[in-house]
């Protein structure tokens, strides 16, 4: 891949370890130990807990996002370490505290910091867990909005991976009632995404002004890798449109369509997911001529 020009994307919440690709490999579980042991020290001793197959700690959220911010920044870390050197990142969701940290902008302390501060401002702003997230693959936006309207649901498309893949939320049983009416229509999957926050909707703006106290005391730097926004599809320059964009993600939807887009549209060919799913790489497959995703342990058997 000497030629070409690679991008790190980093995903949101890890639900599945099945594919994982890390296990083996001594140098990715070495640095995930040490990572790990860092934040048991800054957050929860529980995180110590962890392990993909017998307790990867995905009931609560909190958590999981702790280890999914630990998982990405170890294999982004590898990566880096091996010579495999990204052109351009992009965090995916609640993937961009891992962007951040491998750009340089903040330390994997603030990451988790970040992590934290977010949970908490949502928790005292927005204390009632009844709402929930769906992804959906094989129905246009469209389809989506008649559904919604036929069925009087209160749901908000937060974010479009393609033209017939899409990430809704809103009150949880009328996310049930939604994913049943999509398969009834036709759609070729449909999921939970098991998490009981309304992320990327104006229900967290209180939960964002909230947040806000904290990011504008941390301590953040312009990116060292060029960091593409996937609110806007600008690039993030300066530390002020860093912690601007880092607020406004949790409150703001995205389209990770047009991200990616943009990301080929500037000269990149080849995508890595610093995950152990390939959750991104299967979106991809709805994105017309947008680069190849690549699994990040091939890139290292390349690179020896």
């Amino acid at each position: 891949m000497a030629e070409d020009k690679l991008a790190f994307v980093f995903p949101a919440f890890i639900n599945d370890y099945r594919e994982d690709p890390s296990r083996g490999l001594v140098a990715f579980n070495e640095v995930f130990q040490s990572y790990l042991k860092t934040a048991a020290e800054c957050t929860d001793k529980k995180i110590l807990d962890f392990h993909p197959e017998s307790n990867p700690l995905i009931e609560d959220e909190l958590l999981n996002q702790y280890i999914s911010y630990i998982y990405s920044c170890s294999c982004a870390h590898v990566l880096l370490n091996e010579g495999v050197k990204p052109v351009m990142m992009a965090g995916y969701s609640m993937g961009i505290y891992a962007a951040l940290y491998i750009a340089g902008s903040v330390t994997f302390e603030t990451g988790l910091l970040l992590i934290q501060k977010a949970w908490e401002a949502i928790s005292k702003t927005l204390p009632h867990s009844r709402y929930g997230m769906c992804g959906l693959i094989g129905l246009t936006e469209k389809d989506i909005r008649e559904i919604t309207m036929k069925h009087n649901l209160n749901l908000m498309i937060v974010n479009r991976n393609s033209d017939h893949s899409f990430i809704l939320t809103g009150d949880s049983f009328h996310i049930r009632v939604f994913m049943l009416k999509a398969r009834e229509e036709g759609a070729l999957h449909v999921r939970s995404i098991g998490v009981t926050i309304p992320y990327h909707t104006n229900l967290l703006d209180e939960a964002a002004i909230e947040f806000s106290k904290t990011v504008f005391t941390a301590d953040v730097h312009s990116p060292g890798i060029p960091l593409i926004s996937v609110l806007s599809q600008d690039q993030l320059e300066g530390a002020d449109r860093i912690r601007e964009e880092v607020i406004k993600n949790i409150h703001t939807p995205f389209n990770w369509l047009a991200t990616q887009q943009q990301m080929f549209l500037s000269g990149i060919t080849h995508f890595t997911e610093c995950g152990p799913s390939m959750t991104l790489y299967k979106n991809s497959k709805f994105i017309g001529d947008a680069g190849k995703f690549v699994k990040w342990d091939t890139l290292l058997k390349e690179s020896n």
